[in-house]
């Protein structure tokens, strides 16, 4: 019977999982955020306001960087839309979707109907050159805006 060597390591993979109850759209536009802001709330019927902006460590730069956030409750349906923006002054929320300029996030249950159209709607607005729906799961830290 041989013994365990006792230098050799044992590798454990921690198998994280979220519980995604949210929809993520991506929305190209070059403006800055209170122009998109102002364009969705007059054209969506939204009521977007400035919220406290989102805060996260990068590690590569060795701090903390802040990025715009916008928030929007509707009470009636029980859904909170957050608008992100993915660009920050010292780099990307998400730097694997550079050409992302914002992402909406739609906490709650919204129905599969109502993200098509707000889709729709944010692809009618002419400021915005696209909006596409987006797999949380695809984002290399999903947990950079689970608290958004």
């Amino acid at each position: 019977m041989k013994a365990e060597n006792p230098k050799k390591r044992r590798n454990l993979k921690l198998d994280v999982r979220y519980d995604l109850n949210f929809k993520l759209i991506g929305i190209i536009s070059h403006e800055n955020d209170y122009r998109l802001v102002w364009a969705m709330n007059s054209s969506m019927k939204f009521k977007f306001v400035r919220s406290g902006d989102l805060v996260t460590h990068q590690a590569k730069l060795k701090h903390d960087i802040s990025f715009s956030c916008f928030i929007h409750n509707d009470e009636e349906r029980y859904v909170n839309y957050h608008l992100i923006s993915n660009r920050g002054p010292e780099g990307f929320l998400f730097p694997e979707f550079r050409n992302i300029d914002f992402f909406l996030q739609i906490v709650g249950e919204p129905e599969e109907k109502t993200v098509e159209q707000i889709i729709k709607a944010l692809r009618r607005i002419d400021i915005i050159s696209g909006a596409y729906l987006i797999d949380p799961l695809k984002l290399k830290d999903v947990s950079k805006i689970m608290t958004a």
